[in-house]
Protein backbone atom coordinates (compact mmCIF):
# COMPACT_ATOMS: atom_id res chain seq x y z
CA UNK A 1 0.00 0.00 0.00
CA UNK A 2 1.54 3.71 -0.44
CA UNK A 3 -0.15 6.56 0.63
CA UNK A 4 -0.98 9.37 -1.31
CA UNK A 5 -0.14 12.76 -0.10
CA UNK A 6 -3.90 13.29 0.20
CA UNK A 7 -3.76 10.33 3.01
CA UNK A 8 -0.57 11.40 4.50
CA UNK A 9 -2.09 15.53 4.83
CA UNK A 10 -5.62 13.97 5.74
CA UNK A 11 -3.75 12.09 8.66
CA UNK A 12 -1.18 15.26 9.44
CA UNK A 13 -4.19 17.30 9.85
CA UNK A 14 -6.33 15.10 12.16
CA UNK A 15 -3.08 14.89 14.44
CA UNK A 16 -2.38 18.66 14.37
CA UNK A 17 -6.67 19.11 15.82
CA UNK A 18 -5.94 15.46 18.04
CA UNK A 19 -2.73 17.56 19.53
CA UNK A 20 -4.62 20.73 20.66
CA UNK A 21 -5.22 21.78 23.90
CA UNK A 22 -8.58 22.86 23.60
CA UNK A 23 -11.62 22.06 21.42
CA UNK A 24 -12.17 25.73 19.83
CA UNK A 25 -12.67 25.28 16.23
CA UNK A 26 -9.61 25.86 14.35
CA UNK A 27 -9.63 28.42 11.34
CA UNK A 28 -8.58 27.11 8.13
CA UNK A 29 -5.78 29.37 7.64
CA UNK A 30 -3.96 28.39 10.96
CA UNK A 31 -4.40 24.49 9.99
CA UNK A 32 -2.70 25.70 6.74
CA UNK A 33 0.02 27.34 8.08
CA UNK A 34 0.55 24.33 10.66
CA UNK A 35 0.48 21.82 8.95
CA UNK A 36 2.18 23.73 5.39
CA UNK A 37 -0.55 22.33 3.50
CA UNK A 38 -1.94 24.86 0.54
CA UNK A 39 -5.18 26.33 2.23
CA UNK A 40 -6.72 25.26 -1.31
CA UNK A 41 -5.62 21.42 -1.36
CA UNK A 42 -5.89 21.11 3.02
CA UNK A 43 -9.81 22.84 2.03
CA UNK A 44 -10.31 19.57 -0.61
CA UNK A 45 -9.14 17.69 2.16
CA UNK A 46 -11.22 18.66 4.90
CA UNK A 47 -14.33 18.93 2.65
CA UNK A 48 -13.36 15.14 2.59
CA UNK A 49 -13.01 14.73 6.29
CA UNK A 50 -16.41 16.13 6.78
CA UNK A 51 -18.55 14.18 4.72
CA UNK A 52 -17.24 11.32 6.04
CA UNK A 53 -18.10 13.20 9.30
CA UNK A 54 -14.93 12.77 11.12
CA UNK A 55 -14.62 16.74 11.15
CA UNK A 56 -17.39 19.63 11.97
CA UNK A 57 -17.21 22.72 11.28
CA UNK A 58 -18.40 26.07 12.48
CA UNK A 59 -18.96 28.86 10.34
CA UNK A 60 -18.60 32.71 11.88
CA UNK A 61 -15.83 35.12 13.30
CA UNK A 62 -14.92 32.44 15.43
CA UNK A 63 -15.16 29.45 13.18
CA UNK A 64 -12.76 26.71 12.31
CA UNK A 65 -12.63 23.11 12.27
CA UNK A 66 -12.56 20.40 15.42
CA UNK A 67 -12.61 16.59 15.89
CA UNK A 68 -16.24 15.21 15.31
CA UNK A 69 -15.16 12.92 17.85
CA UNK A 70 -12.64 12.74 20.91
CA UNK A 71 -9.39 11.62 19.62
CA UNK A 72 -9.40 8.43 20.93
CA UNK A 73 -12.47 7.40 18.73
CA UNK A 74 -10.96 8.26 15.31
CA UNK A 75 -8.48 5.68 14.34
CA UNK A 76 -5.75 6.61 11.38
CA UNK A 77 -7.28 3.60 9.56
CA UNK A 78 -10.90 4.96 9.81
CA UNK A 79 -8.95 8.87 8.09
CA UNK A 80 -7.12 7.28 5.45
CA UNK A 81 -10.39 5.23 4.19
CA UNK A 82 -12.33 7.98 3.82
CA UNK A 83 -9.74 9.86 1.68
CA UNK A 84 -7.96 7.20 0.11
CA UNK A 85 -10.50 4.42 -0.19
CA UNK A 86 -9.87 0.33 0.37
CA UNK A 87 -6.54 -0.35 2.22
CA UNK A 88 -5.94 -2.74 -0.33
CA UNK A 89 -2.39 -3.12 -1.99
CA UNK A 90 -3.77 -4.71 -5.08
CA UNK A 91 -7.31 -4.45 -6.56
CA UNK A 92 -8.34 -8.07 -5.96
CA UNK A 93 -8.00 -7.70 -1.89
CA UNK A 94 -10.05 -5.08 -2.09
CA UNK A 95 -13.02 -7.20 -3.19
CA UNK A 96 -15.28 -8.32 -0.51
CA UNK A 97 -18.56 -10.02 0.87
CA UNK A 98 -19.71 -6.55 1.60
CA UNK A 99 -17.89 -4.27 -1.15
CA UNK A 100 -17.38 -6.75 -4.20
CA UNK A 101 -16.15 -4.99 -6.79
CA UNK A 102 -17.16 -5.93 -10.41
CA UNK A 103 -14.90 -4.45 -12.44
CA UNK A 104 -12.44 -6.69 -11.56
CA UNK A 105 -12.67 -10.54 -12.42
CA UNK A 106 -10.00 -12.84 -11.20
CA UNK A 107 -9.95 -15.85 -13.23
CA UNK A 108 -9.17 -18.12 -9.99
CA UNK A 109 -10.17 -16.03 -7.37
CA UNK A 110 -10.85 -18.93 -4.79
CA UNK A 111 -7.51 -20.76 -5.70
CA UNK A 112 -5.18 -17.75 -6.26
CA UNK A 113 -2.31 -17.94 -3.91
CA UNK A 114 -1.55 -13.70 -4.88
CA UNK A 115 -4.68 -12.76 -3.70
CA UNK A 116 -3.77 -14.83 -0.49
CA UNK A 117 -1.21 -12.80 -0.10
CA UNK A 118 -2.62 -9.17 -0.75
CA UNK A 119 -5.29 -10.29 1.74
CA UNK A 120 -2.69 -10.98 4.36
CA UNK A 121 -0.91 -7.45 3.43
CA UNK A 122 -4.08 -5.92 3.75
CA UNK A 123 -5.26 -7.07 6.98
CA UNK A 124 -1.45 -6.70 8.60
CA UNK A 125 -2.12 -3.21 7.39
CA UNK A 126 -5.43 -3.13 8.86
CA UNK A 127 -4.35 -4.27 12.00
CA UNK A 128 -2.13 -1.16 12.87
CA UNK A 129 -4.16 1.32 11.67
CA UNK A 130 -7.29 0.67 13.17
CA UNK A 131 -5.69 -0.06 16.43
CA UNK A 132 -3.74 3.50 16.47
CA UNK A 133 -6.17 6.01 17.26
CA UNK A 134 -5.41 10.11 17.18
CA UNK A 135 -4.94 10.05 20.94
CA UNK A 136 -2.01 7.37 20.75
CA UNK A 137 -0.36 9.38 18.11
CA UNK A 138 -0.82 12.69 19.98
CA UNK A 139 0.63 11.20 22.89
CA UNK A 140 3.55 10.30 20.88
CA UNK A 141 4.32 13.36 19.18
CA UNK A 142 4.06 14.96 23.05
CA UNK A 143 6.44 12.31 24.07
CA UNK A 144 8.72 13.36 20.88
CA UNK A 145 8.37 16.64 21.83
CA UNK A 146 9.01 16.65 25.48
CA UNK A 147 12.41 14.50 24.51
CA UNK A 148 13.68 16.68 21.91
CA UNK A 149 13.05 20.03 24.20
CA UNK A 150 15.66 18.42 26.94
CA UNK A 151 18.86 19.41 27.28
CA UNK A 152 21.87 17.79 29.22
CA UNK A 153 24.94 20.00 30.02
CA UNK A 154 28.29 19.11 31.39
Amino acid sequence: MKLSTRGDHAVRVLLELASREDDEPVPLTELSERTRISPKYLEQILMLLRSARILNARRGASGGYMLARPAHELTVGEVIRSVEGPLAPALCASKTAHDPCPSYRCPDEDSCVMRELWLEVRDAISAVVDQTTFHDLAERNRERQAASRQMYHI
